[in-house]
């Protein structure tokens, strides 16, 4: 399984979304971002890092990896196309927001010339004043960001919710996916029930491709 996490637009949770896969499933991750962080949380037999423009290498079959893709890239270039041709698909986050919206709308146009094979998730969601709701399917944000898809794209994208959370910053702290930071700590494994079982369905997602 390889998968391309996509989007023009920074901020849209790329990297936190590319390393939670890759912690919980014990992933490859290939970067083309000159700064990350990931060689201090993650095995350096586990980090392909290329230069921010350089394509990368073809991957043996057996390799599962997970491409977190500088959003500083452009989405025609060979960068981005080297991932997105050895990938089984693609994840594009958005979140609610006009300039992240276009971009995310955007990549999808771009990429989809090399597969449809498109899944949205749809990130940092949060409840706005007066929003009662149990499920983040009924949320205003996701519909909108459903919304604009199935106004602009003309075939089918799946989209997923993503809620606004902290543990995409303690990810980062404890060098654990979420799944492993509620393992190691009850009340985590309540306060962080609802993004892991949003991340759950991301897995789902993946394990049909």
């Amino acid at each position: 399984m390889k998968i391309t996490i996509y989007s023009s637009k920074g901020s849209a949770g790329k990297t936190p979304l590319a390393t939670n896969i890759a912690l919980d499933r014990e992933y490859i991750v290939c970067t083309n971002e000159p700064y990350h962080i990931l060689d201090t949380i993650m095995p350096e037999e586990r980090i392909i890092s290329v230069g921010p423009h350089e394509p990368f290498p073809v991957l043996p079959a057996e390799y599962n990896a997970v491409f977190d893709l500088a959003g500083s890239v452009p989405a025609d270039s060979s960068v981005v196309e080297s991932a997105v041709r050895q990938s089984n698909f693609v994840i594009v986050p958005m979140y609610n927001e006009i300039k992240s919206l276009n971009s995310g709308i955007n990549s999808i146009l771009v990429l989809s010339r090399i597969t449809k094979n498109i899944l949205v998730v749809a990130t940092k969601l949060q409840k706005k004043q007066g929003e009662i709701f149990t499920d983040w399917n009924d949320s205003k944000e996701l519909t909108e960001v459903k919304r604009m898809v199935g106004e602009y794209i003309d075939f089918d994208v799946p989209v997923l919710p993503l809620k606004f959370s902290r543990v995409f910053d303690v990810i980062f702290e404890k060098g654990l996916s979420i799944g492993q930071i509620r393992k190691s700590d009850p009340l985590a494994a309540y306060t962080y029930k609802v993004v892991a079982k949003q991340f759950d369905a991301i897995y789902a997602f993946m394990d049909k491709n």
